[in-house]
Formats: structure tokens, sequence, C-alpha cells
């Protein structure tokens, strides 16, 4: 994203201009939100306020971005809210608004037509969001999910692998040949994608209390493996959920990745980095999202 913009938009993504009142609602919520811990204000005290102020701003910022770009997909792809969306959106819209004191209305700059409008864009993005999870293949196979516990022994001299190779032939178990490790843990559950292609054909090829090795891997270094385990069955099925969840956030990159490539888009530079958080004594809201999220749930 590139700098620019007009005066009043903190940036534009294709069609689509996010005003400056939007961007203040979100700061709002997200200093409200995600400014304390156990009821300790970290934009008080000791803390390194500057810091936490620019890491909000920026995760704010990438909230917006990211509900615009999903509003632009979805226009590309001609995807809309229903008119019972659109009437929840509006329902939200108003008992949020009227959660707001006229001080807070004040800062924020809003009118209920305000509030209506960036829930509509949020609500868009959401669906477009959940769409595109349920579009991403969840069928994960047993083997490509699969870690093996495993003893790992990784040495980077070539004759110190030969002295553990004989001893392994002699005999000696394999515990035993700890000191002669570079890894700093023996014990380890893997699972595909960890260690070198050489290491993982051999070890996930294995037995229980089989041992291979050395193998000669693509990093200069030799293993020597010992499986335990060749399904650890809890890990298993929590790589499961975690392969598939890699998946989706690939898609949604992936999707990111061509609008910001082939949509315009610009960011107003100075005009957010003169932004401030607003004033926590007169702004105390932070039901942006959960107000909506009464009504909508995608």
């Amino acid at each position: 994203m590139s700098s620019g913009t007009g005066w009043f938009s903190v940036f534009t993504i294709g069609k689509g201009a996010c005003p400056k009142n939007e961007a203040l609602v979100y700061l709002a919520n997200y200093r409200n939100l995600y400014g304390s811990i156990n009821g300790a204000d970290l934009f008080e005290g000791e803390y390194d306020t500057e810091h936490l102020i620019s890491n909000l701003k920026d995760a704010a910022l990438s909230h917006l971005t990211q509900v615009y770009a999903m509003n632009q997909y979805a226009a590309q792809k001609e995807i809309t809210l229903d008119q019972q969306e659109l009437d929840r959106v509006e329902q939200a819209a108003k008992k949020y608004y009227d959660s707001l004191s006229k001080k807070e209305k004040s800062a924020l700059k809003v009118k209920e037509t305000d509030i209506r409008d960036m829930y509509g864009r949020l609500a868009l993005a959401e669906k477009v969001y959940t769409d595109l999870m349920g579009s991403v293949d969840e069928e994960v196979s047993e083997d490509e999910a699969r870690v093996v516990d495993a003893k790992i022994i990784v040495i980077s001299d070539q004759d110190k692998a030969d002295t553990v190779q004989n001893l392994i032939n002699s005999g000696t178990e394999f515990d035993l040949l700890n000191s002669y490790n570079d890894a700093t843990q023996m014990d380890v559950s893997l699972k595909r994608g960890e260690y070198p292609i050489e290491v993982e054909e051999v070890l996930f090829s294995l037995e229980d209390g089989a041992v291979a090795g050395p193998i000669a891997a693509s990093d200069g270094k030799y293993y020597f493996v010992k499986c335990i385990s060749k399904y650890n069955q809890e890990l298993s099925e929590e790589n499961k959920k975690s392969i598939v969840e890699k998946r989706q956030t690939n898609r949604v990159g992936d999707i990111l990745d061509d609008l910001d490539e082939n949509v315009y888009s610009e960011l107003n530079q100075k005009l957010w980095n003169e932004m401030e958080l607003p004033d926590k004594e007169t702004v105390k809201t932070n039901s942006f999202f959960s107000v909506l999220h009464e009504y909508l749930s995608y």
C-alpha cells in the first residue's frame, strides 16, 4: 500500500475509502478492549506507551484494511448481504449508537448512519471470510497429520558420526549416546516438515523401537533416530486441525496478496501518523464488535 490518498480518507482499496471516523471507532474499541491486563492500564505507569500505541494502531489498521479488502473481493464475486442480514446490521447499529454518550459521539464524529455503514462493511467481510473458510479442503490424511515420538541424535562431524554408528552396532543403548548429541533435546515429537526431508523419509517409515542412521541430510549434518511411537494420536489430531487452519490462512492470504497486486490501494500516511487514540476518559466504548455479533455471527 503506497502513501497518498485523499485528506479525509485514511486509506483506499479499490473503490473503498476508509473515513477517519471509522478508524477512530476501531482505535477506541481496540484501546478499550486490549489496553489493560488484570485491571492494569497499559497506557499508564512505567509501560512503553509509545510502543504499545504503535502496536495497537498497527493491529487496528490491519483489521480495517482486511475488512475493506474483503469488501473489494465481495464486489468482484458479487457477494452481498441479504435483506435479513441488512436488517440485523441496522438493528445492531442502532443499539451501538444508542450506547454511546453525547461526548463519545462528538469525539468519534459519528452518526447512526455511519455506524450502520461500518457494520455493513464488517458484516460483509466476515461473511466472505466464513465462505472462504468453508471452501477450504478439510480432508487431511492420517499420514499427512501423523506425529511421531522419537529420540534423535544430531551430529555435525562425520568422524563422530562413525563413532556413534560403531557404538550402535556394538549394542550400546541409544539413550547412552546422548553425550555425542549436538541437539539440545533427544526426546522429540515430530510432524512432517520440521526436519530435513532425508530424515523425515526415514523416520516416518520406521516401526516402533526401530533405529536408523547415520542419515546424511542436506543441511550437512548426520542424524540417528529411534522411533518410540510411530503415531501419537493426541498430537496427530491437533496437527490435523493446524493443517486445516494453515490452509485457511493461506487461502485468505492468497486473496489479499492478489488484491494488493492488482487493486489500487493507498495509505494516507500523514493523516494516519497524526491520528491519536481517543481520550479514554471521554471515549469508553468497547462493544463495537460484540454488539454486531449479538445480531450476526457467521
